[in-house]
């Protein structure tokens, strides 16, 4: 998604699409088939090449030919397709829905212009750590001074009550440190679940928003016992001794980066109580319940998590 975001960090954001394909054609194909990058008008200006060198320059209507085009150093027209100088914009109702996906999220179904182009009130999250929910805020171009300040003069104005997450669209290094103490100034990308996903973790928000608080790991995690499983959202128990001895060794490997070992030694090794001998698969142990297979893999007399 870094790409959608360069897109938004741009002073006018919008760009030309022909030029977007030249930088990450496959990207920019992604963006605007998942309606991230939506079609709005014309950027009339090609890179014309001149005694073999690119000059950008207007490409200006001609109504008589009822085409763009431009003029080269001896006066030739040269027609441009309309498709070169096609321009797209963020849709960023959708983005921030996206973003936010994984909470529940209050407010207005579509976001509330704070500054006009700029800056975005797009409503409040449910986020662990936090006693009511916490109103979500949105600036790109944090980075530039102007923008920075007409942000922090809105914050002053408009202090909120516990805490204010600003997202923006901003590399992490370049954004500036808020004086406004109740507001978190947030990059985007160093929050997100994976680097081709525009969706935010919530325990990787939460970690940043409270950074004193115990945070599940992300994508899985699990409690001290091994009787509690979480994975992205959802929680698993497992209540039976020999379930947690198994989960134990697995999440073990797992996070010794080592993950893949023999079922015959999970069910049987150390202390580990399966020792009937019809008991040869997870998919015995495991008997009675399936949802285990959500987080296990199981093929060729071995086993691991995979998340």
């Amino acid at each position: 998604m870094d790409l959608l975001l360069q897109v938004m960090e741009t002073r006018a954001a919008r760009v030309q699409v022909a030029a977007l394909k030249q930088v990450a054609p496959r990207a920019a194909d992604r963006l605007l088939e998942a309606g991230f990058l939506v079609a709005t008008g014309r950027i009339p200006v090609v890179a014309a090449m001149d005694d073999y060198e690119d000059e950008p320059i207007p490409a200006e209507w001609c109504a008589e030919r009822r085409q763009y085009g431009y003029r080269d150093s001896v006066g030739r027209w040269i027609h441009v397709e309309g498709q070169e100088i096609a321009a797209c914009a963020v849709d960023y109702p959708l983005a921030f829905a996206k973003m936010l996906v994984a909470f529940e999220r209050a407010g207005p179904p579509r976001p509330t212009p704070l500054i006009e182009g700029l800056a975005w009130d797009v409503g409040a999250i449910k986020l662990a750590g936090a006693k009511s929910p916490v109103p979500v805020w949105f600036a790109r171009r944090l980075a530039d001074p102007s923008v920075w300040q007409s942000v922090e003069t809105l914050l002053a104005r408009r202090p909120p009550e516990q805490a204010r997450i600003m997202l923006t669209s901003t590399p992490g290094d370049r954004v500036p440190i808020a004086t406004q103490n109740r507001n978190v100034v947030i990059s985007v990308s160093d929050v997100l679940r994976a680097p081709d996903q525009l969706a935010i973790s919530p325990q990787v928000l939460g970690a940043r928003m409270f950074p004193g608080q115990r945070q599940r790991r992300f994508p899985i995690d699990h409690s001290d016992d091994y009787g509690l499983v979480w994975l992205h959202d959802k929680e698993y128990r497992f209540r039976g001794t020999k379930h947690r001895q198994i989960l134990s060794m697995l999440f073990d490997a797992y996070w010794a980066g080592r993950p893949v070992l023999r079922t015959s030694e999970v069910l049987q090794g150390g202390d580990h109580v399966h020792r009937d001998t019809k008991v040869t698969t997870l998919g015995r142990a495991f008997s009675g319940r399936s949802d285990w297979r959500d987080f296990i893999r199981e093929a060729d007399g071995n086993c691991w998590i995979d998340v």
